[in-house]
């Protein structure tokens, strides 16, 4: 029995065999013509493959040769992966090269669904002779779907996974990577550069994903939406309206939040190579009906390389008529000309999602695809989020250390990352860096009760005699102290920072 990621990027046991590429050329051509790069030449020799891909922006050719291999099973490891290079030797190159691997979960070889690896080219590795090239794991594969990229040290080499759209990131910080001792790489992507349009900053409750919007669009032209069940289509772009006529009732066209940055947008477009960027930052977009919202729109999501919609679509006569007039762009326009639709390069949309909301109004694969997607993962060295838990009897523990545990316990208990606590689920920068009992209890305490552990059979929330505890028994008198503190020892085997012995050095 092996150990493979699903769709879901779960690790499952799975007894079948991982499909390798069928189509290596087309796959490695796809992972060189993301953004605004374009791969422009490709041939090979074996696992040996010579790649010519164009900056679409700035025009700069590069070269680049990849020792490509299909990631499979270690026989002695049923966790462990693998790749073979079958006599080649990326040493005796003198061009710029790197070692990939690529995994694909069953037959499911699209680009956005597989994972990559990249190792270092050792000088002291016998390439012909031991064309075999370990150090992978099951666990490192599903961080990178998590994460984007991520490494970890194998025998005093790093390897490295990462999604399919952090390759020009690797290969441009390749020695960075894998010289230094960094265990997790969580690189900046800036939304603001031409080739992301469209973005989704996702991953669990906490996490910042709206810090990470707000960076981007901070000093910057931006409108900002939060979607939720009743937001439809005319919420978003607006339609006629009852207003007032003087002291008479007439109905006319009201622009909404998209309707007015589309005309900002393209009234502010200097030219194709010359543009001042408008966002339109849209917040927990998954509790909106996002078929709904968006209607036909969705197609103008699908960007050309220069950044403008790949299609057009009918403007609803009552917009095109709105677009037309002074209000709009008084006349025909490149933003309504033919009555169709088109974004311009400089209007870019940001949202936000709550992986633990999935199920409010699932996104179909049409949508989600015209998407780019930054997972925001959870950072338990972060300083910034270095809070105490403060009980009422004077007891106190780490609010990372308690991160760590509690998200490890949900992991294992429910199998899901997306109910994880991230650091600011609780933000207690404005009080001292100090989480009351009263704060944790309402909003932590009910949070795993009623969203992570609900149906859930093995629990934290047992007494010491093993009997299932109820929320309100953190509210009985004279129990609520010692349970909590119960809960955070017993169970989760926190430490009180108040009781916790100093480090000493020797010569201490």
């Amino acid at each position: 029995m092996r150990y493979e990621l699903n769709l879901e990027s779960q690790i499952v046991q799975y007894d079948g065999a991982v499909q390798s590429i069928a189509d290596k050329k087309a796959i490695l051509t796809q992972l060189f013509s993301q953004g605004v790069y374009e791969c422009t030449s490709i041939s090979n020799d074996g696992c040996e493959w010579t790649i010519e891909y164009r900056n679409t922006v700035n025009n700069i050719q590069k070269n680049i040769v990849v020792y490509y291999g299909n990631i499979r099973n270690e026989e002695r490891n049923d966790r462990e992966k693998k790749i073979q290079l079958n006599g080649k030797d990326p040493r005796a190159n003198p061009n710029l090269s790197i070692i990939l691997g690529v995994y694909c979960y069953e037959t499911n070889d699209v680009l956005e669904n597989l994972v990559f690896a990249g190792w270092n080219i050792d000088p002291d590795t016998n390439y012909p002779g031991n064309p075999s090239i370990r150090g992978l794991n099951i666990d490192s594969l599903q961080k990178a779907r998590f994460n984007g990229l991520y490494k970890h040290n194998f025998k005093n080499n790093y390897v490295c996974t990462f999604r399919p759209e952090y390759i020009f990131y690797y290969i441009e910080n390749i020695q960075s990577i894998h010289n230094s001792s960094d265990d997790v790489i969580t690189p900046t992507v800036s939304t603001s550069s031409q080739d992301v349009n469209n973005v989704i900053y996702y991953g669990s409750p906490g996490t910042g994903k709206s810090h990470r919007a707000d960076i981007e669009t901070n000093g910057k032209e931006v409108q900002k939406v939060t979607f939720h069940p009743d937001y439809d289509y005319h919420s978003f772009v607006g339609g006629y309206k009852p207003t007032m006529d003087g002291d008479k009732i007439a109905y006319k066209f009201v622009p909404q939040i998209f309707t007015k940055i589309y005309v900002d947008a393209w009234k502010n477009l200097v030219s194709t190579d010359e543009t001042k960027p408008f966002y339109l930052q849209i917040e927990e977009i998954n509790r909106g009906n996002c078929a709904e919202i968006f209607g036909d729109l969705f197609q103008l999501l699908d960007r050309d390389k220069d950044g403008f919609s790949k299609y057009e679509v009918t403007a609803e006569e009552e917009l095109c008529k709105y677009l037309l007039s002074e209000k709009g762009f008084g006349g025909n326009h490149p933003g309504i000309e033919n009555g169709k639709l088109r974004f311009p390069n400089n209007l870019k949309i940001i949202a936000t999602m709550n992986t633990s909301d999935q199920s409010l109004f699932p996104m179909d694969s049409a949508f989600k695809r015209r998407w780019d997607w930054i997972y925001v993962p959870i950072d338990y060295n972060c300083s910034s989020s270095d809070f105490i838990i403060k009980l009422d009897n004077k007891r106190g523990y780490s609010w990372l250390e308690f991160l760590k545990i509690i998200n490890e316990e949900i992991f294992e208990i429910t199998k899901s990352q997306d109910k994880q606590i991230g650091n600011w689920f609780i933000d207690a920068q404005n009080s001292g860096k100090v989480i009351s009992e009263s704060t944790f209890v309402n909003k932590v305490i009910f949070y795993l009760w009623n969203d992570v552990f609900k149906d859930e059979e093995n629990t934290i929330f047992k007494s010491a005699d093993g009997k299932n505890l109820t929320y309100t028994s953190f509210f009985e008198n004279g129990t609520s102290n010692n349970l909590v503190s119960y809960i955070l020892e017993e169970r989760l085997k926190l430490i009180d920072v108040n009781t916790a012995e100093p480090t000493t050095t020797e010569e201490e």
